[in-house]
């Protein structure tokens, strides 16, 4: 439509785009185009807190039980509908509310799936805490100028580790559950090594699938609480032993093991501890075992565009950068070399959450 005035209409979602009749003069006003990439990254900021606000104001929570309308919503939450609303609104474009009629919302299937507390999935804490303290982000041009943080996690390891590994457990042990159903039946009694535990997901998750297999599940005492409410809670805890140490030096089996997993501690270590790592779970596993090493792993090559899972490792990565003394997301060929020292070979890859990659390694047919 062309107005009186001249001007192009041009509906666009919930707005009209107005441009002029005549030359296209988009190219002198933005010549790299419209400014989306950096709106984009500043909308980021907003999208991350007025989902945090909404877990406090418990609005999805509110939601479970069907659609409500913005004054129901109001009274739950305690909030005035007027600015209420804006954040339901943002959650809609946001891809985690869906709008009705009369301006009732619904969860759509992602939030009900990873946003609710009592959902077997929920990453409503991990949410919270992967990204670490808050305070570490803005400072993150000084740490990388010094190469530390002002203070990193593993100040009080305890505490963030513990609520890190509550937080990570319904999805990784979903992915264990998976990886399990994919190697071969262990047998009767067979043992499967949880190094570096946290909440025992991998553990959990594989003695779920394996119902005649045991556990043993190695963290520090700091940490094994969490572990030990979890076996509860899932019904493993008469096959799950737990104990307390660094998976640096506890006392493990020998020869024992029909799977070892290692999930996303190879990294908070140097090099030569991470490779010690793997020599202890190369020596823990039985033969013709296996030894599984979740972690996200920066690839050989960088990227080269755009590219929202490819940039989850590269995020990792940039988390521990400005919340750890050390640690790192390491590169796919460099655990290839490791495992290949430790007298490991790669058996399997799966990739089954984004940005996140098991690696499932067993001895060289040589060896056995």
């Amino acid at each position: 439509m062309v107005t009186p005035g001249g001007h192009v209409v041009e509906q666009v979602g919930a707005h009209a785009a107005w441009a002029e009749a005549g030359p296209d003069l988009e190219g002198t006003l933005f010549p790299a185009g419209p400014p989306l990439p950096i709106w984009e990254v500043i909308a980021g900021y907003t999208r991350y807190w007025a989902v945090v606000a909404a877990l406090d104001l418990g609005v999805f929570e509110a939601l479970a039980d069907g659609p409500g309308g913005v004054d129901e919503l109001a009274a739950r939450t305690e909030v005035a509908p007027t600015r209420l609303v804006v954040v339901l609104d943002y959650l809609v474009a946001a891809g985690l509310l869906e709008a009705g009629g009369e301006r009732r919302f619904a969860l759509t299937p992602a939030a009900r799936c990873f946003l609710l507390r009592d959902s077997e999935l929920s990453m409503a804490d991990m949410l919270r805490f992967s990204p670490g303290p808050t305070s570490a982000w803005p400072e993150l041009s000084a740490t990388l100028r010094r190469g530390r943080p002002t203070r990193s996690v593993e100040d009080d390891a305890g505490l963030f580790y513990g609520r890190l590994a509550q937080a990570s457990a319904p999805t990784q042990r979903a992915v264990a559950a998976a990886v399990a159903a994919d190697l071969p039946d262990p047998g009767p009694d067979a043992l499967v090594l949880d190094l570096g535990a946290g909440a025992a997901p991998w553990a959990i998750g594989m003695l779920q699938v394996w119902p005649r297999a045991r556990g043993l599940a190695v963290d520090l005492p700091s940490i094994i609480p969490f572990a030990q409410a979890a076996a509860a809670t899932h019904g493993v805890a008469d096959r799950l032993e737990v104990r307390a140490g660094s998976y640096l030096d506890a006392v493990l089996p020998v020869g024992e093991a029909a799977v070892v997993t290692i999930g996303h501690v190879l990294g908070l270590q140097s090099a030569d501890l991470a490779k010690a790592l793997l020599l202890r779970a190369r020596g823990a596993m039985r033969p013709g075992g296996f030894v599984v090493i979740s972690d996200y792993y920066r690839p050989a090559q960088p990227p080269t565009g755009r590219d929202l899972e490819a940039a989850l490792p590269q995020s990792m990565a940039l988390t521990l950068l400005a919340n750890t003394w050390e640690a790192e997301v390491i590169e796919l060929p460099v655990l290839m070399s490791w495992l290949a020292e430790v007298g490991l070979v790669p058996w399997a890859m799966r990739s089954l959450l984004p940005g996140q990659l098991a690696v499932i390694a067993t001895e060289p047919p040589s060896a056995r």
